[in-house]
């Protein structure tokens, strides 16, 4: 227990001590190169968070499940998809949004101790669909940063912030393969819930599956459209800003549905 909680509070630090540096670089009190540092700080801010949500996760045979951990371990998957797209691109800025959050919810386990013990099958559901939400959650933050930011750039009123942010080519790209990437999980999430849950839609689940196969149907109608027809700026950001509000409404109700299925 107390590594856990040494663990968690360690991982909370780091993130905000990134969080700082990302801040003070979008307010231009520093103009030495932060990525280095940054990418640093989060890396092991993320490895630590995953050691700590492990001590609360996995338990005998079964998967301990609540709020807390659901949403620690989407800022942990957010916190980690965000670095992978710093291997080749310079989105270290994005992290002002993410690392704030996870520095919060890497501490939520610490105090909400009840959960719901998930048997591996069911559990494994439940995990690639928390794995879908966190990357089209980064791909939102990335929709909305990517509308501001061409709205702006085509007054000519861009802010600070805006400046700090990648070029708009970039922006853009990225935020097309974040939903790619995001689709495909949120698929398996929806293929995995047909294998693993008995009756998809005659345990209560009705209202969470009808959400997500919406969310995931416009989703595929905006890759479909931006493919096709090039659909990209306000176009694009609406698309995916409506999708995830559908997917955070599944999501948030998955634990209630889970307390009253019994599990």
């Amino acid at each position: 227990m107390f590594i856990s909680v040494l663990s968690a509070l360690l991982a909370s630090l780091l993130y905000l001590l990134a969080s700082r540096l990302i801040w003070q670089k979008i307010q231009g009190s520093t103009d030495s190169n932060i990525r280095p540092n940054v990418i640093k700080l989060a890396l092991v801010a993320t490895l630590v968070h995953a050691f700590a949500l492990s001590t609360s996760l996995w338990g005998d045979q079964a998967i301990h499940f609540n709020m807390g951990n659901g949403l620690s371990l989407v800022a942990l998957l957010g916190s980690a998809i965000l670095l992978v797209t710093c291997i080749n691109k310079n989105t270290e800025i994005l992290g002002i949004f993410v690392y704030p959050l996870a520095a919060l919810t890497v501490l939520l386990p610490l105090f909400m101790t009840n959960f719901t013990p998930l048997p591996f099958t069911l559990g494994i559901h439940v995990l690639i669909s928390i794995a879908a939400y966190s990357i089209m959650g980064i791909a939102t933050a990335q929709a909305i940063l990517y509308g501001r930011q061409e709205c702006l750039f085509r007054k000519k009123k861009l802010s600070r912030l805006m400046k700090a942010l990648p070029p708009l080519q970039v922006m853009e790209t990225t935020l097309i393969q974040l939903v790619m990437i995001g689709f495909v999980f949120l698929s398996f999430a929806l293929l995995s819930g047909v294998f693993f849950i008995e009756d998809i839609f005659a345990q209560h689940l009705i209202h969470k599956t009808f959400l997500a196969i919406l969310s995931w149907l416009v989703y595929g109608a905006f890759l479909f459209g931006h493919f096709k027809y090039g659909w990209r700026g306000k176009k694009a950001a609406r698309y995916t800003i409506w999708a995830y509000v559908l997917l955070v409404l599944s999501f948030i109700g998955t634990s209630i549905i889970l307390s009253s299925l019994g599990y």
